[in-house]
């Protein structure tokens, strides 16, 4: 919690206003009880002008308390304005740190709690400030300036705070102990609970498909349930502090009045009965009993305001600590191999759009298994390597290396003669146009996920990769072109038009390397193969690594690598490998018929000759 005051103590200057007005209105507050001691001693005592003297020390009671609403106003104005500040701050560092993990880390978490930890986590400790920022200064302003106007006024009298006081603190202390490990709990309840959710709806269609709503529903009903008992156990748990403050409250108002007949008794009340003068001890102490009565008024209502922060305490460290662990992950993926040799060198390197990979190996964190081992390869300019195998071979891990979404754990990869991990992560991405696994589009226009990979491209420049990737004649029949509405996740175009649409993407990026991992799967055979036509003369001098499900894709690539069980097992052309690598030839065998593969290479030839798109 304290690393994150750490962000409030930036706005100082709010911080001293907000410490000045609450300690202008304690004071001012505190002034109260001695007006109504005055006037409950003039209603006592026999002088001319007794009525102008109420009036006048009621008029000063009215002027402090408009002066005590303005300050409140003012200080619950700035309080809301720096826990605001803190919120965005927090939510800033959170979603800068979230996109610079790499996905190793990012996996560790998972998207529900980073999801939760952003929004639900930081309003928590939003709502913490708010209350706290005033009780922090107001708490103890109220008792050292209350406990000095009863010691002043009557020490006597004071005893009873002596005692009260220490029993609040102890049944605080108590409380706390209970309720912390509890709100740790809690969180991590609301986690399950958000992952459920989030699993049901991101996977609404397959749950209807199969009948699993029942299913659903009672993994939603156990984790609920199971939220419902922490949620009840803190209730319980903190539904003590109120009446046990109120309690000790109300004994200490009793015993001040208590104590103070206690030394009334004796007294006579009048010295002059016939008259009815009053006993000016008994009206002091009368008057001194009431004051000091309201300031222990406020002395224990400061004790509430801070029991109640003490009680939100627990909650908010939890959240607190659950950001700082966010906050903490030092990326695997950094740039602290960068130098400035290397990026002088790639600059001036007479290469461009050549990727080596050297020997790589790379195995997951938590397995002790390399998924892919001795990895041996190298693209060249204006030429398309494409990797085939079976599934679980590990294609799409061979691509992830390619932008350091992951590391290779032994071995290099070389872009243009340089090692990549000595290249700044974003330099390294400028250079390479990656198309994913799954398609992914964001909520917006085509035209601005368009703008995604190059936000100073023009209509025209958009139109000319839109029909490169085949994706123009589609767009042309929407109402509005290029400005037409895409839903969060693209589900308003099909597979195929996504996939059409991301590869437009990278293409606009215009960049030496062209990564597409299994990117024309949703598409059908002409589609594919005058996007492939297309994708050949629109590259020119970049390199092209395409990673494929189907023979058919990769027929005319330049270079085709087989991968098994992680290693290569063959490199060279679609006729090379048929003569020398058993495996290809299987994959081969497994999707086209021998006759198959000839008349697929002419098919390919009659689509790329006719050009354009349908």
């Amino acid at each position: 919690m304290l690393r994150t005051l750490k962000f409030l103590f930036q706005k100082w200057p709010f911080l001293i206003i907000v410490a000045v007005t609450i300690i202008c209105q304690c004071y001012l507050q505190l002034m109260l009880p001695e007006y109504m001691a005055k006037i409950t001693t003039l209603i006592q005592t026999d002088i001319d002008d007794k009525i102008t003297q109420i009036w006048i020390n009621g008029g000063w009671m009215i002027l402090i308390s408009v002066g005590v609403v303005i300050l409140a106003t003012t200080q619950n104005f700035l309080g809301a304005t720096l826990s605001a500040y803190v919120g965005k701050v927090l939510r800033d560092n959170l979603f800068h740190k979230v996109n610079t993990m790499s996905i190793n880390d990012y996996n560790k978490f998972g998207t529900a709690t980073l999801i939760t930890r952003t929004t639900n986590d930081v309003e928590q400790i939003k709502s913490y400030l708010v209350q706290a920022i005033r009780v922090v200064v107001m708490s103890p302003t109220y008792m050292v300036i209350g406990l000095i106007k009863t010691l002043t006024k009557d020490a006597t009298l004071s005893i009873v705070l002596a005692f009260c006081i220490p029993l609040i603190i102890g049944v605080m202390c108590i409380l706390l102990a209970l309720a912390s490990p509890l709100f740790r709990s809690l969180q991590i309840k609301i986690d399950r609970l958000t992952v459920i959710i989030r699993e049901n709806l991101t996977g609404i269609r397959v749950v209807r498909a199969y009948n699993q709503q029942k299913e659903e529903y009672k993994k939603f009903d156990e984790a609920n349930k199971d939220m419902t008992k922490v949620i009840t156990k803190v209730g319980k748990t903190m539904s003590f502090a109120n009446p046990a403050v109120m309690i000790i409250f109300n004994l200490c108002y009793v015993g001040i009045f208590g104590l103070g007949f206690y030394l009334m008794n004796n007294q006579p009340i009048f010295t002059d009965p016939l008259n009815s003068i009053y006993n000016p001890k008994i009206t002091s102490l009368l008057a001194n009993v009431g004051e000091v009565a309201q300031y222990s008024l406020q002395i224990m209502q400061s004790f509430m305001m801070f029991a109640m922060i003490l009680v939100m305490l627990p909650q908010a460290s939890a959240c607190s600590r659950r950001i700082n662990e966010v906050l903490d992950v030092k990326s695997s993926i950094n740039d602290d191999e960068i130098s400035q040799e290397a990026i002088n060198s790639l600059e001036n390197s007479s290469k461009k759009g050549v990727l080596t990979f050297k020997n790589v190996s790379f195995a997951y964190p938590d397995s002790e298994k390399e998924c892919v081992s001795n990895i041996s390869f190298e693209t060249k300019p204006g030429k398309t390597t494409a990797i085939i195998g079976s599934t679980g071979s590990g294609k799409s891990t061979i691509i992830n290396l390619i932008p350091r979404l992951y590391d290779a754990t032994k071995g290099e990869i070389l872009l243009d003669g340089v090692n990549i991990k000595n290249i700044p992560i974003k330099t390294l991405r400028e250079k390479i146009g990656f198309v994913p696994q799954k398609a992914v589009l964001f909520k917006g226009t085509i035209k601005e996920n368009m703008l995604f990979g190059n936000k100073n491209a023009t209509d025209e420049e958009i139109n000319d990769v839109l029909s490169v990737a085949q994706a123009e004649h589609f767009i042309s029949k929407l109402p509005d072109g290029l400005d037409s509405y895409v839903s969060q996740g693209g589900k308003n175009f099909s597979g195929g038009q996504k996939q059409r649409l991301c590869i437009a993407r990278a293409l606009i990026k215009k960049p030496e390397i062209y990564v597409f991992d299994d990117s024309f799967s949703a598409l059908d055979f002409k589609t594919d193969a005058k996007l492939r036509s297309e994708l050949q003369k629109y590259i020119g001098n970049s390199s092209m690594v395409v990673v494929a499900q189907r023979v058919s894709s990769i027929l005319d690539a330049d270079t085709i690598i087989v991968l098994n069980e992680g290693k290569v097992v063959g490199q060279g052309t679609h006729d090379e490998l048929l003569k020398t690598c058993t495996v290809y030839q299987d994959i081969v065998k497994s999707q086209l018929d021998p006759d198959e593969v000839e008349k697929t290479i002419n098919m390919y030839k009659a689509i790329a000759a006719e050009g354009g798109a349908n």
